[in-house]
């Protein structure tokens, strides 16, 4: 009887545990399923078009093509250009412009040429060109406040997949209210950031400051600010400068806090400064 019982038991725990085996099978993949949906391809949030003109004029870069990340040697974009139906940009290896017809939902490329450089990416380049050829509609989405143009093939798949360049917010001319949470007074500290020349110039209250910006594509609102250079006048407020100069170097990201200021962030995610929108008298 008592052999019995333990029988019982150990077939009782088996199937326990077989149970509990299965419910982790099932979560580990509900977990993976939920990491897919946040693929790029699958970006929640759809947008309707009613002003083509406004909702994708401006510059998209390619993130896939047909559910494949998209590695070239340049950087693959295209900017369109309602004034006039054109559009200019980069295939990974050639510079190319042509015309475009849109409406709501439909899309059409046209007249197409290229510069004729030869690149190491060449079938890159070419699946580049395919969706250009073969697109015929498109779609908008945005998430986390970031806009995806998905261009369609006429069976209404996915050819590719843009990521709208986010930072133009950043143009113009800017006071610097804060550095590290310390709050600037000194009016005179402004900074204008040019992203068509990728420049950056300024004064940091004492001396006047150049650099150049890189834009980094691969990331969400990704920016630096690269070969910062200033006048060596003395001052005595350079530890100003100091910190503004630190802060810029250490910038990473940045985003919009409302239509007057914007923050810069370093990799940590950590506030490095806030600058406020110049008006101009």
């Amino acid at each position: 009887m008592k052999a019995f019982k333990v029988v019982i038991f150990i077939l009782a725990s088996i199937l326990i545990v077989g149970c509990s085996t299965l419910k982790k099978s099932n979560k580990a993949k509900v977990v993976e399923e939920s990491v897919d949906t946040v693929n790029v391809g699958r970006v929640p949030n759809e947008i309707v078009i009613n002003n083509p003109a406004k909702q994708v004029a401006g510059e998209w870069t390619f993130m896939s093509i047909k559910d494949n990340p998209v590695k070239t040697l340049e950087r693959p974009f295209f900017t369109l250009d309602f004034s006039d139906n054109r559009f200019y940009g980069n295939n990974g290896c050639n510079v190319i412009n042509g015309t475009f017809e849109c409406d709501s939902s439909s899309i059409k490329f046209d007249n197409i040429i290229s510069t004729m450089m030869a690149c190491d990416n060449e079938t890159s380049e070419q699946d580049v060109m395919k969706a250009f050829g073969e697109a015929t509609s498109m779609k908008l989405f945005e998430k986390k406040d970031i806009k995806y143009l998905h261009l369609l093939a006429k069976n209404g798949h996915t050819l590719a997949i843009l990521k709208e360049q986010n930072l133009n917010f950043m143009n113009g001319a800017w006071t610097v209210e804060e550095i590290s949470g310390k709050k600037i007074t000194d009016e005179n500290v402004k900074l204008v950031i040019d992203l068509d020349q990728l420049s950056l110039h300024g004064n940091s209250g004492c001396n006047i400051v150049n650099g150049s910006i890189y834009i980094d594509y691969g990331k969400d609102w990704g920016v630096q600010f690269q070969q910062l250079i200033s006048t060596m006048k003395m001052c005595e407020n350079i530890k100003t400068e100091t910190a503004l100069l630190v802060a810029l170097e250490e910038t990473e990201t940045c985003k919009p806090i409302d239509g007057n200021q914007i923050a810069l962030y370093d990799n940590k995610g950590e506030c490095v400064a806030v600058l406020k929108k110049l008006r101009l008298k």
